[in-house]
């Protein structure tokens, strides 16, 4: 009985010793400033028919998310409506956290100023 009660006891701190290193660690997501180029999911850095706005427009309306183009890179930007006050094609710097493929905005600015 002593030995079940010690081994459950072991499994729980382990269990809780890895959520803490899991949450150590999502906390300690860098904050960059990544500067590109307002597109879609659809079209990405590959560029778009036409108007970049335009196309950008129809994309998201047909479903694709905004994102954000760098180099050849492709972010989805999180939340997605601060990428919505800005034109598709427009140059802008997004400050925020990089997770996998999504950048999660704190703020976007227009690269221009």
């Amino acid at each position: 009985m002593t030995k079940r009660l010690l081994t459950a006891a072991i499994a729980v701190f382990f269990v809780a010793g890895l959520s803490f290193a899991a949450g150590t660690t999502a906390q300690k997501a860098k904050v960059q400033t990544l500067t590109g180029v307002i597109t879609d999911t659809h079209c990405g850095a590959k560029g778009h028919m036409g108007s970049a706005d335009e196309c950008v427009k129809k994309c998201i309306s047909m479903g694709a998310k905004y994102a954000l183009a760098v180099g050849k890179k492709v972010y989805v930007i999180d939340p997605q409506e601060m990428a919505a006050k800005h034109p598709g094609g427009a140059e802008v710097r997004v400050k925020g956290t990089v997770e996998g493929d999504t950048i999660h905005a704190t703020s976007i600015e227009s690269a221009m100023k």
